[in-house]
C-alpha cells in the first residue's frame, strides 16, 4: 500500500454563512427565530486534490451555495424553504433541498409536511454549517470508495426526503427526551431519483445531560428488483428504487443506528460524536453492511496579539469513518481517515483543512484527498 506522497495535500474549504437569524439548518426543523420572515445562506468554496488516476489532481468548486427563507405565521405555524444553487453554477439545475410547514401544536407535539431530514443517526443530522469535517463521508473524484456514510446516504436511510413527521421534546420526562418519526415517499439518497420507497424512520434521543445525548433510531424501506440506481450514476452494486420498474419484486430492508454526541458545538473544549449503523444493504441477495463514524475535536480560543484575536477559535480535529457491506461493494470499501484543522473567523466562518487518506480492505493504494 503506497500512501504516493506527491499527492498528499488538504483539501480547503472556506464557508461563509450569513449572519441571518436563523442560520443553515439543513436537517433540522426547529427554526428558532422571533422574526415573521428571514433569511440565511450558506457558501463553500472547496479547493480539493486527489491521488485518483483518470481525473485532474486538482479541482476549485463551489461545493454548496444555498439560500433559505423561513417564515412564522404564528406560534403554531411556520415553514422554510431551500434552494440549492450549486448546481446551477456549473450549468446544472437548481434543486429544492429542503421546503415544509411544521405545525407546533406543543413542544412535545409538533407536525412536519413536505421534504426534510429523514429522522435516521447524528452524523446526517448535523447540519452543513456545523459539521466539524467538510464532509459528512467519502468524496474521492475518480474512485469508487464505500464508508460509513456512503453506504447510509445511497441506501437513502439518510438525506432529506418528502413526507409527514410527527416530532418534539419532552420535557416532562426525565433524561431530555426528544423524539421524531416519519413516512417518507422520497428519494435515492439527497440527489437521487425521486422514488415511492414507502419509508418509516423513526429516532430516539435522550440527553442525561446538557454536554451528553444518546439516539437510537431505525429504518424501514421498500427497494423494487431490477431499478436502475439512483445518486450512484451507474454504480448498480446499491439497488435502488426509482420507479422505473414497477413490476419487479418488492422487499424491504431495514437500518438500525445508535449514535452519541458528547460537548457542545461552538463552545471551547472537547466535542465527541460518534455513530454505529448496520442494516440490510440489498433485500433480494440478502446481503448486509456494519458501518461506524466518530469525530474528535478540541476547541480552543483564537490567536492574536496586542490588538487582539485574529481568530475566533482553532480547532484540531480527527475523524474515522470504516464501512464493511457484504456483495460488490465489499471490493470498495474500507477505512477513511481525516486529520484537519478548522481556524474560525466567525462562529460558522471558518477556513477547514482536511486531509482524507482512504484505505481499501480490499488491497490497493490508499487514497488521498
Amino acid at each position: 500500500m503506497s500512501l504516493r506522497l506527491l499527492h498528499v495535500v488538504a483539501v480547503f474549504a472556506c464557508v461563509l454563512a450569513f449572519p441571518a437569524a436563523a442560520q443553515e439548518t439543513a436537517e433540522s426543523p426547529d427554526l428558532g427565530q422571533d422574526e415573521p420572515i428571514s433569511f440565511g445562506g450558506l457558501v463553500q468554496t472547496q479547493f480539493n486534490t486527489t491521488s485518483a488516476d483518470g481525473v485532474d489532481a486538482t479541482d476549485l468548486a463551489l461545493r454548496r451555495v444555498r439560500l433559505s427563507a423561513n417564515a412564522k405565521l404564528s406560534d403554531f405555524v411556520s415553514g422554510r424553504l431551500q434552494a440549492e444553487l450549486a448546481n446551477a453554477a456549473v450549468g446544472g439545475s437548481a434543486e429544492l433541498n429542503e421546503a415544509y410547514a411544521l405545525f407546533s401544536f406543543a413542544p412535545p407535539l409538533q407536525v412536519l409536511v413536505g421534504k426534510g431530514g429523514r429522522p435516521f443517526g447524528v452524523v446526517d443530522a448535523t447540519t452543513a454549517a456545523t459539521l466539524i469535517p467538510i464532509e459528512r463521508g467519502a468524496r474521492f473524484r475518480g474512485a469508487r470508495t464505500v464508508d460509513q456514510y456512503r453506504i447510509i446516504e445511497e441506501l437513502a436511510y439518510a438525506g432529506r426526503s418528502v413526507g409527514v413527521q410527527v416530532l418534539g421534546e419532552v420535557g416532562a420526562l426525565p433524561l431530555g427526551v426528544a423524539y421524531a418519526a416519519g413516512y417518507f415517499t422520497g428519494s435515492t439518497g439527497e440527489e437521487g431519483n425521486d422514488a415511492d420507497i414507502r419509508q418509516f424512520a423513526a429516532r430516539l434521543q435522550l440527553a442525561p445531560a446538557e454536554w451528553l445525548a444518546i439516539g437510537l433510531a431505525a429504518t424501514s424501506r421498500a427497494f423494487v428488483q431490477g431499478d436502475p440506481p439512483g445518486r450512484g450514476g451507474g454504480d448498480d452494486a446499491f439497488p435502488s428504487a426509482s420507479g422505473a420498474d414497477a413490476s419487479g419484486e418488492t422487499r424491504r430492508g431495514a437500518g438500525y443506528a445508535l449514535d452519541l454526541t458528547a460537548g457542545t458545538y461552538g463552545e471551547p473544549g472537547p466535542y465527541v460524536l460518534a455513530e454505529l449503523v448496520t442494516g440490510t444493504i440489498n433485500p433480494f441477495r440478502d446481503e448486509r453492511f456494519t458501518s461506524a463514524q466518530a469525530w474528535l475535536a478540541y476547541r480552543v480560543g483564537g490567536l492574536g496579539g496586542r490588538t487582539g484575536n485574529t481568530l475566533l477559535a482553532v480547532e484540531p480535529l480527527f475523524r474515522v469513518s470504516w464501512g464493511d457491506a457484504e456483495g460488490p461493494l465489499d471490493d470498495f470499501d474500507g477505512v477513511l481517515l481525516t486529520p484537519g484543522l478548522n481556524l474560525y473567523a466567525a462562529q460558522n466562518t471558518r477556513l477547514a483543512l482536511n486531509l482524507d487518506l482512504f484505505l481499501p480492505q480490499g488491497g490497493g493504494d490508499t487514497l488521498t484527498s
